[in-house]
């Protein structure tokens, strides 16, 4: 195949949109699951002796779903497909993303070049493929997209280009360690249940690139290693991994509701302002969504003083108040060292949103 060359517009566009990755509603309360079987129709995925990937993703899926709709009535259940047909993957992110989710959950199985020669679950959150087996699951993932008639949703992304992830280093999700809590919940469970535990991974996989939520792919085993096959397609195998998948959600839905309980109080935080101030100072911007969450969800763990505010009809949030512009960058540098690459320095005139310039002579006077 013929590598095709990653435009600098697509970069460009990657880094435009990191800030806007991350814009479903985020309350108090897990309300909506996006369980996606992954591949299917005419896209198999991996191949056992007797089975195929697109099959057993689907009976986990199913059964999964089936333990939140029974035992967690509050919880809706959404599957991005019920039977075995092809779903894009920028289209499975979008059925999370127009249903505002609170959380998404890729079902997979893994496969290796050689025969029994690997075994084990690993689950994966959206990242950086740090070494070559983790960047061989994503490549492997990925290249549904091959398959598909229009690839445009992707900025001509090449799976097969090992240059083409270093795309994906770039992007830094809000909901990064909410997934990261989710999808260790989901190997202690699988640990837990005899299963060789291939630990919390990260790599660029593009069905979770597009969410707008904690969102987690999960390999559930070697589909061409014979015993986990055997495992695997057994209703004893998909039972077994579908309720630690489900005691991983309980779990993780349980701990979310407690720590994010949302109090009377208005937009800020607890935390006294870094210097007291009046109408006219500096702030950090760290992120811009397009709906409401509370300024002490746990994706903004770590930053100090949170604040909203609305403008141009998306909020944005801020962090700390400050005299100097000086110490708006000193702010600034935490922020980015927190996981937030795009913060920048603000400033409000009069309580309003000014210019750099405005604050300064304001300040002046």
């Amino acid at each position: 195949m013929i590598e095709r060359k990653i435009s600098r517009f697509g970069v460009l566009a990657l880094l435009f949109l990191m800030p806007l990755l991350s814009f479903a509603q985020k309350g108090e309360k897990i309300q909506t699951i996006v369980i996606d079987a992954g591949h299917g129709g005419k896209d198999t995925g991996a191949l056992g002796k007797v089975t195929n990937e697109k099959t057993l993703n689907l009976a986990v899926a199913l059964k999964f779903g089936a333990y939140i709709e029974e035992n967690l009535p509050d919880v809706k259940v959404i599957y991005t497909r019920k039977k075995d047909k092809f779903v894009e993957l920028s289209e499975r992110a979008a059925i999370a993303n127009r249903n505002n989710a609170d959380v998404f959950v890729s079902i997979h199985c893994n496969s290796t070049d050689i025969a029994n020669s690997a075994s084990g679950a690993e689950t994966f959150v959206m990242g950086e493929s740090k070494n070559e087996k983790n960047l061989a699951v994503a490549k492997k993932e990925n290249a549904a997209i091959l398959l598909e008639d229009n690839t445009d949703a992707y900025d001509n992304f090449d799976p097969n280009s090992t240059e083409a992830y270093i795309l994906f280093s770039l992007s830094q999700s809000l909901y990064q360690s909410q997934s990261l809590d989710l999808a260790g919940k989901v190997q202690k469970q699988f640990a837990s249940k005899g299963r060789n535990d291939r630990g919390v991974q990260q790599a660029g996989f593009l069905v979770l690139w597009k969410t707008s939520m904690p969102s987690i792919l999960v390999e559930l085993g070697f589909i061409n290693n014979t015993k986990e096959e055997q495992f695997l397609n057994s209703e004893k195998g998909q039972t077994q991994m579908a309720l630690a998948l489900y005691r991983a959600f309980e779990e993780y839905k349980r701990e979310f509701e407690a720590e994010n309980h949302i109090s009377s109080k208005p937009e800020t935080s607890d935390e006294k302002p870094s210097s007291v101030v009046g109408d006219t100072y500096f702030s950090v911007q760290f992120s811009t969504l397009n709906k409401k969450v509370p300024v002490t969800d746990k994706a903004f763990k770590g930053v100090k003083e949170v604040e909203v505010y609305e403008y141009n009809g998306a909020y944005r949030y801020i962090s700390g108040r400050f005299l100097t512009k000086a110490e708006a960058i000193a702010r600034q540098n935490e922020v980015r060292n927190l996981g937030f690459k795009d913060a920048f320095v603000i400033a409000f005139v009069n309580g309003e949103r000014g210019t750099i310039k405005q604050a300064e002579e304001a300040l002046k006077k």
